[in-house]
């Protein structure tokens, strides 16, 4: 039986709904409400040289409340408890900017639900993973993929980085993916060399979709 996450985890993550809620509704507030004011700036100069610099704050504030969205969403991504691991993993590799990495999810149709302890968790472990493969690994490519396999969700995420030595001591990073995934019971499995790591989580199902 998975055993419940422990009240500091939970503590945790509501101060990270907090924050989340904060940055997205006051903060995002305020930079619309500036947002929506340069815009009505920039009409009234019409050909005054000075439209420019209006425009101009209509682009850096479109461009702070783009990224305060998306740190909003990080913190608690709204996805995950309204329609589940699967949407909410999409949307963190649809969040990953098009260019030179390819992140792609995929995932079986008519999935049952994880635990919450489980779902959050493995979305957290997905987050720092991607991080991992993209900031430091130098991937170009990067694959999660979800499905059932049993009694469990498995989730595997994949990228042809450069891997590193597992007989090293681990980074924060990696630490912490493992502390998580132990603190709720998750199957945790790691594969990395030359060519490119692998992480397997083992998610078990809620009793009451499974």
């Amino acid at each position: 039986m998975t055993q419940r996450a422990p009240d500091w985890m939970d503590r945790i993550d509501a101060e990270r709904r907090a924050l989340a809620r904060d940055l997205h509704d006051d903060l995002g507030q305020i930079l619309s409400a500036l947002r929506m004011s340069a815009r009505t700036l920039s009409e009234a100069l019409g050909e005054d040289p000075r439209e420019t610099l209006a425009d101009d704050v209509v682009v850096l504030t479109e461009a702070a409340l783009a990224r305060v969205r998306a740190v909003a969403h990080g913190l608690h991504p709204p996805l995950l408890a309204s329609h589940g691991l699967p949407a909410a993993l999409q949307g963190l590799a649809d969040d990953v900017p098009r260019g030179d990495v390819d992140v792609r999810f995929d995932a079986d149709a008519d999935l049952p639900r994880a635990t919450p302890e489980a779902e959050i968790a493995a979305y957290r472990i997905a987050q720092e993973a991607l991080g991992n493969a993209l900031r430091h690994a130098g991937a170009r490519c990067v694959r999660l993929e979800l499905f059932r396999q049993g009694d469990t969700l498995v989730l595997s995420i994949t990228d042809d980085g450069h891997g590193h030595d597992l007989s090293m001591a681990p980074g924060f990073g990696r630490t912490a993916m493992r502390e998580r995934a132990a603190l709720v019971q998750l199957g945790f499995d790691e594969v990395s060399s030359p060519s490119g790591t692998r992480i397997v989580l083992q998610l078990p199902l809620d009793a009451g979709t499974g």
